[in-house]
């Protein structure tokens, strides 16, 4: 079974029809790997659930295209800050409803967002530093917040804080008062309905396995062209290439460089790529309880210098790029090349030396569902186990479901995983998730008062993400990422190239690196 729910498309594919042309004309079928854990927007994260977010809700602020640099007026039509850079003051486009008919206000924008900040789920750090909500009126929405915060602006286009129907939701077990962490229920109502003004709506789900949205006749701006979306979860990036050879899938951007090299020359497909705000790591546990030796600072060094980084760029594929640091290179803050750990054996040999760990054996946690760029993670274990092998590191592999390897991750148990982190908005301080006792920190058993370093190191980064002036803004964050490479528990491999490939009869095929494709901007023939 490829995809699970394959029903028609495949059925007709695997009789040898030729189907480059099979979805009627307003379907889309589209297909990648994905992992969702919810359709709730206050409690997902993952990027399967963003993706689906994005075309059913609407946010403040959004994003043209695969342009990541500047906000754009979504819900919003305008907006100012105040000269201490602490209050932000919304105007809202009139006229806008719910795909269930109701007017949406400032009212709703302001309940969407208390309940994310008060139900507490993974994405409420995106409203961390935000002391209040305002609706003075029905078309305005005023953020009141403790500090300067450059990066609220793309935080807003989040799909986790899309505007919800707040009277639908709140009919559904909905809350959004202080107590909503106990009160809310609404999470079953929203894992099988949308509530949103987004140009599409869910119609059903089939978790891990299909999800398919119609549009929204009464979208503010205009029906889409494409009235129903079929996305499949497809595992295998080969299988991918396959079904889209085949017609069986119109779009597909699970694939990796081995497919985009062969659909290059298959007829009737356009296959590109786009720059991904993404990055692959080793994450080593610093809690000496979980971690054990690889929580010692020159064993994590050691396994820094023991990995092939050629190799694995090999596996990533041409365009995939070394990162010295935690930050993407596209984004300011990042550290040139030059600077990244080269791989040096006789060096992790002298560091597991003097560290004198004994003999030494770690459990390597990941995904085998998680497809990272056409890169399984499984296969990028196996290398990490190898390399780890020339040095005397014996690493046995714990692969394991999606949602089993995603809880144990989330609660810091993993002494080595193999994660990547993708960008919840395109700013470089959603990177500083990697600094100790903020979100990744914690996942690696690192808290910011673990030692005066660590704590320099969280206090370094509160300045960086409050500083307005953009150079110095720029190097707070460089001397952040240099520091997190000097002591932090992590081993970041590679920033990938996003490969994706369509039928060549489709226009308008974007790919953006944090929601992905956005079908509104899709049309056939």
């Amino acid at each position: 079974m490829v995809g699970g729910g394959a029903g028609y498309w495949l059925t007709r594919g695997t009789l040898g029809i030729s189907l480059a042309s099979a979805a009627p004309s307003d379907t889309l079928v589209t297909g990648f790997s994905f992992d969702i854990k919810t359709l709730d927007p206050g409690r997902q994260l993952e990027n399967g659930s963003s993706h689906i977010g994005h075309a059913t809700y609407d946010s403040l602020v959004t994003f043209d295209g695969a342009d990541l640099t500047t906000p754009k007026p979504s819900l919003a039509t305008g907006w100012k800050v105040s000269p201490d850079g602490k209050t932000l003051t919304f105007t809202l486009r009139r006229n806008v409803r719910f795909a269930t008919g109701n007017p949406l206000t400032s009212a709703d924008v302001k309940w969407s967002f208390d309940r994310v900040r008060y139900i507490k789920g993974n994405g409420a750090f995106l409203l961390n530093g935000v002391q209040d909500v305002l609706a003075p009126d029905p078309y305005s929405v005023v953020i009141q917040l403790d500090a300067p915060h450059p990066a609220i602006l793309p935080i807003l286009s989040s799909p986790v804080l899309g505007v919800l129907d707040s009277k639908v939701v709140t009919q559904n077990g909905g809350d959004a008062s202080p107590d909503a962490k106990e009160k809310d229920k609404a999470e079953a109502y929203l894992n099988d309905h949308s509530a949103g003004s987004g140009p599409y709506i869910l119609e059903s789900q089939t978790r891990d396995q299909e999800i398919v949205l119609v549009k929204n006749p009464t979208h503010w701006r205009g029906a889409p062209s494409i009235s129903r979306v079929v996305v499949r979860n497809i595992k295998e990036p080969a299988t991918e290439e396959l079904m889209l050879k085949r017609g069986d899938l119109e779009i597909a951007w699970g694939i990796g460089p081995d497919e985009a090299r062969s659909l290059r020359q298959t007829p009737g497909v356009t296959v590109k790529t786009a720059p991904a705000l993404n990055l692959l790591y080793v994450i080593m546990n610093n809690n000496p309880q979980v971690g054990g030796p690889f929580s010692n600072p020159k064993v994590q060094q050691a396994v820094r210098y023991a990995l092939d980084y050629n190799g694995i760029l090999a596996l990533a594929g041409p365009g995939s790029v070394r990162l010295a640091g935690v930050i993407p290179t596209t984004l300011p803050g990042a550290l040139p090349s030059s600077e990244a750990v080269k791989t040096d054996l006789d060096r992790a040999k002298q560091l597991l030396k003097d560290a004198n760990p004994g003999d030494l054996k770690g459990q390597l946690s990941f995904s085998t569902g998680n497809v990272f760029y056409g890169v399984q993670f499984g296969i990028v274990a196996e290398k990490v186990q190898a390399d780890l092998a020339k040095v005397g590191i014996q690493i046995t592999l714990d692969g394991l479901p999606s949602s089993i390897a995603l809880q144990k991750y989330r609660d810091a148990k993993d002494q080595l995983g193999i994660w990547a982190w993708a960008a919840d908005y395109p700013d470089v301080s959603d990177y500083l998730v990697f600094v100790p006792g903020r979100t990744v920190g914690k996942r690696a058993g690192w808290p910011a008062d673990a030692s005066p370093d660590t704590q320099a190191l969280a206090d370094l980064a509160t300045k960086a993400e409050t500083e307005i002036d953009n150079a110095k803004r720029v190097s707070l964050y460089q001397q952040v990422n240099r520091k997190i490479a000097e002591i932090g528990p992590f081993a970041p491999m590679f920033q990938p190239v996003a490969p994706y490939a369509f039928r060549s009869t489709l226009r308008g095929v974007v790919l953006a690196s944090t929601w992905f494709i956005d079908y509104t901007t899709v049309k056939k023939g």
